[in-house]
């Protein structure tokens, strides 16, 4: 992808593989996969037919795309707790008619160790795991065929997220490349055709276009944007085709940062458009009159590199997220490995992950108010694990987060921070608390109002519940201070009545249950707790932690909203929760 000051890119992009150099430079020696082991672009036009021939074993491990809620939950600064007695369900939007949230990946050239099929032992690398927040992740290199790595097409689909690999030409190879692909409309459907096949094998969600060299005809480019179009669709209907802001409908390379009749013909014959970054507010205008009802398939760029980008990216991005989020359109956040790629080395490797993901969790609250939220529609369980470490780099075993992102410890990375108004006085009770076996949430009332018990958000849920379920929490004391956390759940039948099941922290001896409300006291049954302890083995391989599990019979309801209150002391690490559908013998 480019900006109008290609200069700022001269040095990425002059490294970039010559797709169609047939002979092995040291460049291409090392780039050259090994089928069995590693996950692969497709470099060159004579590659493309062997690979569909002879695919990679690991296709098998690819796991469906997760169905998602029909509703989101549009984000507001103030939603990470409230008082236990206003505790309802949040406000639900359609998520056909509300604005998404793209995420292009482009981190140092993409298939680093995340080309590999199991983890691996070297941590401190970029993880992304906001997956709740975002609709459509992309892949994205400087090769002919970007086919997404296995660890990313299985995190991201478990998250009910689409992603995308992506086509690219550029330069004078790009342009020698589209001669061959484009030279009549025989060879433009084969190719066409052999997209949409590698589609069906590695069971990815779509393609990112970008044509980003001039053409001296655009004919049979602007066929086979139609065309492909139409082939990924039948191959299946959810099948994603997003066309960037490059070259225009006369075969300039001329990025337009707007929607307008030079890129509308390959905005009408595909899924949508992934504007160039160089943007101003006049462009979303004209952009949001030649859209016309389609407004919410134009992603508007946003690099977070700055390279001349709306606002200047960094940690300013959310000023491009708040104009074009007023203006009701889509975002595309490209590069957000920004927050770890320009990290400074340190030798102290905690430390280093710590910096991360403080400085991972400052950006993406930064934009919180610009982003909604998709509850989990799944029984899970999590120790709220990244995918990293930093000593591991395991994708494959990442968890569910929470549906807030927590606070980060420290903002000393965030310039300015107290002018960011998702940061600045941010309540932070939910907290990174970092271990040397990665990140936990630590829950805290410390800077809250002490007269009041307040509820902590953790996550929004459109999870079916009926019969005998099982919720657990896995906690861990805060410098050995006495604590305890109670788990608030709110559920609604068919009828929308809601009624609230509270978890108790210690045990009661007078439940409550009526049509508003169940009270459950914690298992003592070692059958229940031995279950928990061996499914999250790991964990209580290195830390002491406390469990507390829960069992209860529910008529058919919906779970909507899960919240914990501190019942007793100031803070505790939250190290674990499940909800299960399991029936356990009690």
């Amino acid at each position: 992808m480019s900006t109008v000051a290609e200069s700022d890119k001269t040095e990425e992009t002059s490294n970039s593989v010559d797709t169609e150099t047939k002979e092995e430079c040291p460049e291409m020696k090392r780039l050259k996969p090994n089928y069995l082991s590693e996950c692969f672009p497709i470099t060159s036009l004579d590659n493309i037919s062997e690979v569909i021939e002879n695919p990679p074993r690991w296709v098998q491990r690819v796991i469906p795309l997760q169905e998602r809620s029909s509703t989101v939950v549009q984000n507001i600064i103030s939603d990470c707790h409230c008082d236990l007695k206003k505790f309802t369900p949040k406000t639900r939007l359609d998520k056909r008619f509300v604005p998404k949230t793209l995420v292009c990946h482009d981190y140092k050239g993409g298939y680093l160790e995340d080309k590999y099929l199991s983890s691996t032992n070297i941590g401190n690398l970029y993880s992304f795991y906001n997956w709740a927040h975002i609709d459509v992740f992309v892949y994205f290199s400087h090769h002919l065929i970007t086919i997404p790595p296995l660890c990313w097409i299985n995190a991201a689909h478990r998250n009910g997220v689409k992603i995308l690999g992506t086509l690219i030409t550029e330069f004078q190879p790009g342009t020698k490349i589209c001669e061959k692909i484009f030279k009549d409309e025989d060879t433009m459907r084969i190719f066409a055709t052999s997209l949409t096949k590698i589609l069906e094998i590695f069971k990815f969600d779509g393609w990112l276009l970008n044509i980003e060299n001039p053409l001296p005809d655009t004919e049979m480019l602007k066929k086979f944007v139609s065309y492909l179009s139409l082939s990924t669709r039948s191959e299946n209907p959810d099948n994603l085709i997003i066309w960037y802001d490059s070259i225009i409908e006369t075969g300039e390379l001329k990025w337009q940062n707007e929607l307008n009749p030079l890129n509308k013909f390959f905005f009408d014959n595909c899924d949508g458009i992934f504007l160039n970054y160089v943007w101003n507010e006049e462009n979303i205008q004209n952009t949001i009159e030649f859209a016309k009802h389609r407004t919410l398939d134009v992603y508007v760029g946003v690099d977070v590199f700055g390279r001349n980008t709306f606002g200047g990216g960094k940690f300013n991005t959310f000023k491009a997220a708040q104009v074009i989020r007023r203006h009701h359109l889509s975002m595309a956040i490209f590069a957000p490995g920004w927050t770890h790629e320009t990290l400074p080395i340190n030798e102290n490797r905690q430390k280093f992950f710590e910096d991360f993901v403080n400085r991972d969790c400052a950006f993406w609250n930064s934009l919180w108010p610009y982003l909604y939220t998709h509850p989990i529609t799944h029984f899970f369980k999590t120790s709220f694990f990244m995918g990293v470490t930093q000593d591991v780099y395991n994708m494959f075993s990442q968890h569910q987060q929470l549906s807030k992102i927590k606070h980060p410890r420290t903002l000393e990375w965030v310039p300015d921070y107290d002018k960011i108004p998702t940061l600045h006085n941010k309540c932070n009770c939910l907290q990174c608390a970092f271990t040397d076996k990665g990140v936990r949430c630590l829950v805290t009332k410390e800077f809250l109002n002490s007269s009041l018990c307040y509820l902590h958000r953790l996550f929004t849920c459109d999870i079916l519940l009926s019969g005998t379920i099982t919720v657990y929490t896995l906690t861990k004391l805060v410098r050995n201070q006495p604590a305890s956390l109670s788990l608030n759940l709110l559920t609604s039948d068919k009828n929308g009545t809601i009624k609230k099941i509270k978890c108790n922290s210690s045990v009661k001896e007078y439940l409550i249950n009526n049509s508003t409300l169940l009270e459950v006291n914690p298992s003592i049954n070692p059958s229940l707790i031995n279950h928990v302890v061996r499914s999250n083995e790991e964990l209580f391989l290195h830390e002491n932690l406390n469990i507390s599990v829960y069992q209860f019979i529910v008529t058919p309801c919906t779970l909507l909203e899960i919240g914990c209150t501190l019942d007793e002391g100031k803070s505790i690490y939250l190290c674990g929760l499940g909800v299960e559908d399991r029936i356990l013998s009690l």
